[in-house]
């Protein structure tokens, strides 16, 4: 009996191992477009994220705005990946705000990542 237990529970463990392969990252794109015309918006004007050409495990957008919602600084938005656009909330006060996408994968059990990171300035002016 102890044998055929000491049998399986080395297949089992053969058969787990075999599995775990380390694979390449997906590849990571952060590539957007928006409906912003000229990177100027008025301060209550929302705007449109287009995600047709962004791919990755994992997206975040960046909106801005303040220290934590910044790149490099702050906390991103989580996206879903198989989303073909955003709709973003207005900026309520004037300024110059950096708009961030990053997109991330993982490969060979998180030895590998993947990143592409794509920004654009966005003028907001008061409306009139």
């Amino acid at each position: 009996m102890k044998n055929k237990l000491a049998f399986f529970t080395l297949a089992l463990m053969g058969l787990i191992l075999s599995g775990c392969n380390k694979e390449v990252p997906m590849p990571a794109s952060a590539k957007f477009s928006t409906n912003i015309q000229n990177n100027t918006l008025g301060t209550k004007q929302p705007f449109t994220v287009y995600l047709e050409d962004a791919e990755g495990e994992f997206l975040a957008y960046f909106k801005g705005d303040n220290e934590g919602t910044s790149w490099g600084t702050g906390f991103g938005i989580p996206v879903d990946p198989g989303a073909d656009s955003l709709s973003i909330s207005a900026y309520g006060i004037e300024g110059t705000f950096t708009f961030t996408l990053v997109a991330t994968s993982y490969g060979n059990w998180g030895e590998t990542v993947e990143q592409d990171i794509q920004s654009i300035d966005i003028q907001v002016v008061a409306e009139e």
